[in-house]
C-alpha cells in the first residue's frame, strides 16, 4: 500500500510538472509573440509609407510623423533607424537619431545585402547598441525601390532588460530553466539570468534539433547548456523563427515528492519499529504468561498428585482409590470385562509398632509399598495405601486366578525381606492378602467389591495370616449385577 501511495505521488509531482510548464509556454510565449508582433506592424508601417510620393522630400519632421508609429517609444523598445542603400542612418523615430552615421557593418544589413529576396522579419542575435549603449535584440525589414531594388533597412530593438521583466511577471524564476532561442539556436533571452549564454547558440545541440522537429510538446533529453537530463517542454512563437522552452531537471521534477517520500518513508518506519517494539512486548507478555500458565498447571498438577498420593510410601491415598474403583467399575461395567481387587494388610503392625517404633514402622510401610510397585507394574494398574498399614491393587481386565498370582508375589516379597518382627507369628514382617473379581462374585457396586476382597482378607487373618485367600466365586449367577 505504501509503495503505492509513494507511486501515486512521483506521477501527481511529475504530471503537476508538465502542467505548470505548460501554462507558462502558452502565458508567456503569447505575451512575447505580441510584442513582436505589434513591433513588427510599426516596422512594415515603416516599409508601406516609405513608397509613398513626397515621403522622400518631405522634411525631416514631417516624414519622421509619417514613418514611424508611436509603437517605437513604448517602454521596453529601442527607437527605430531608417537606413539607406549604404547602411548609412538617413531618419528614426526620435529627433535625437546621429544621422549619417554607418551601421553597413550590422549583422542584419549583411543579412538583407546577402539575401535581397528575403522580405520577411529579421531577428537579430542580442547585442550592445551603439546608438543607445543597451543591450537588445534587433528586429529588421528590408527597404525596396519601386523596381524592387535593395532600398535599405528599417531597423529597431527589443531591449533585453524589458524581456527580463517579462519572464519575472510570470513568475519564470521558479518553473525551471527558461530559454528564448531565435534563429539558428541563438539564446535570446534566458531566466535564470545568465549574460555568458545571452547570444550564444545551441543549434548543434541534440535537444535543440529534436525541438525544431516538433515544433512544440515536451520530452526528456541531454542539456543544451550544462549536464546531464532535462525534460523539456516548449513551442513556437507564432511564424516568427523564435522557440520558447522550459527545460526542469528530474532533480527538481521530484524535488517535493523525494521530501514526502522521506518523510512518508520516516513515519513508516517509525510505525514499523513501534509495530515490532509491541509485537516483542505482546509476545514477551505471552511468553511470560504461557511460562506462568505452564507453571500453574504444574502446581496444580502437583497439587493434584499431592491431593491423591501418600507422603510416605509415594502409593495413591485413599482418595485416588476411591476414584480409580469408581472408574475402573464403570469401565467393566459397560465392557462387560472384568476387574480385581486385592486388600494388603500388615500382620500384627500394632506389635510391630510397640515393638521397634514408629520411625522402623514407617520404614516397613514403604518396604510393603515397593514389594506392591514391583509386582503390580502395570501401567493401568493402581497401588494405594488406604489405611494405616492397609494397602489396596486394583487390577482391570484380571480375573481371579490373575489377582491370586499379583497378590502372593506381593507376600512373598515382604516376607523375602526377612524384615524382624518378634512379636509376629512368622519372626518377620508379612502381610495378609483378601482377592475379590468381578464378574466371578456377585457384586452389585465397587463397594460390595471392597467388602469380598475384605472379607476373604480376614478369613487369611483368622487362618494364621501371611497368606492370600480369595471370596468365594458364586455358583449359581457368574454374571455381573448392574
Amino acid at each position: 500500500m505504501a509503495a503505492l501511495l509513494l507511486l501515486q505521488m512521483r506521477t501527481d509531482a511529475e504530471r503537476r510538472s508538465q502542467l505548470t510548464a505548460n501554462s507558462l509556454v502558452q502565458v508567456l510565449g503569447r505575451d512575447i509573440a505580441r510584442n513582436i508582433e505589434l513591433y513588427d506592424l510599426s516596422l512594415q508601417a515603416v516599409v508601406e509609407n516609405i513608397g509613398r510620393p513626397g515621403v522622400l522630400e518631405a522634411t525631416p519632421e514631417l516624414r519622421r510623423m509619417i514613418l514611424f508609429d508611436r509603437a517605437a517609444s513604448a517602454p521596453g523598445f529601442a527607437f527605430q533607424l531608417l537606413l539607406d542603400a549604404s547602411g548609412t542612418i538617413v531618419s528614426g523615430s526620435s529627433p535625437s537619431v546621429p544621422k549619417g552615421l554607418d551601421r553597413s557593418d550590422t549583422e542584419y544589413f549583411h543579412h538583407f545585402t546577402a539575401h535581397p529576396d528575403d522580405d520577411d522579419l529579421h531577428i537579430s542575435p542580442p547585442a550592445v547598441s551603439r546608438v543607445s549603449g543597451q543591450q537588445m535584440i534587433m528586429l529588421s525589414r528590408r527597404l525596396s525601390n519601386s523596381d524592387g531594388s535593395f532600398a535599405g533597412v528599417v531597423v529597431g530593438g527589443i531591449k533585453i532588460d524589458y524581456l527580463r521583466s517579462l519572464f519575472a511577471s510570470v513568475g519564470a524564476e521558479h518553473a525551471g530553466t527558461v530559454t528564448l532561442f531565435g534563429p539558428q539556436g541563438v539564446v535570446l533571452m534566458r531566466e535564470p539570468f545568465e549574460q555568458s549564454v545571452i547570444g550564444a547558440s545551441v543549434a548543434d545541440a541534440t535537444s535543440y534539433r529534436r525541438m525544431i522537429a516538433m515544433r512544440e510538446g515536451s520530452f526528456v533529453g541531454p542539456a543544451m547548456l550544462g549536464e546531464d537530463e532535462r525534460r523539456f517542454t516548449f513551442a513556437r512563437l507564432g511564424l516568427e523563427p523564435l522557440t520558447l522552452s522550459i527545460a526542469v531537471s528530474p532533480s527538481a521534477v521530484y524535488a517535493e515528492w523525494q521530501r514526502q517520500a522521506l518523510s512518508l518513508g520516516l513515519v513508516l518506519l517509525s510505525l514499523c519499529g513501534v509495530t515490532a517494539g509491541l509485537t516483542w512486548l505482546l509476545r514477551r507478555e505471552l511468553c511470560h504468561r504461557e511460562q506462568t500458565e505452564a507453571k500453574l498447571v504444574a502446581a496444580n498438577a502437583s497439587l493434584a498428585a499431592q491431593a491423591t498420593t501418600d507422603a510416605l510410601t509415594g502409593l495413591g491415598n485413599r482418595r485416588r482409590f476411591d476414584e480409580a474403583l469408581a472408574q475402573e467399575w464403570d469401565r467393566a461395567v459397560r465392557g462387560q470385562r472384568p476387574v480385581a481387587l486385592v486388600l494388603i494388610d500388615a500382620d500384627c503392625f500394632k506389635g510391630f509398632n510397640d515393638t521397634y517404633g514408629h520411625q522402623r514402622g514407617d520404614e516397613a510401610l514403604r518396604l510393603i509399598a515397593g514389594s506392591i510397585r514391583a509386582a503390580a507394574n502395570r501401567a493401568s494398574d493402581t497401588a494405594c495405601r488406604i489405611g494405616g498399614e492397609e494397602f489396596a491393587v486394583i487390577l482391570p481386565e484380571v480375573d481371579t486366578a490373575g489377582a491370586i498370582v499379583v497378590a502372593e508375589r506381593i507376600r512373598a516379597a515382604v516376607m523375602g525381606w526377612g524384615m524382624p518382627h518378634a512379636s509376629g507369628p512368622h519372626t518377620v514382617l508379612t502381610v495378609s492378602c483378601g482377592v475379590a473379581s468381578v464378574p466371578e462374585v456377585l457384586a452389585p457396586n465397587a463397594a460390595a467389591l471392597v467388602a469380598e476382597a475384605d472379607g476373604a482378607l480376614y478369613v487369611g487373618k483368622g487362618a494364621g495370616r501371611n497368606q492370600v485367600r480369595a471370596a468365594e466365586p458364586n455358583e449359581t449367577d457368574l454374571r455381573l449385577v448392574i
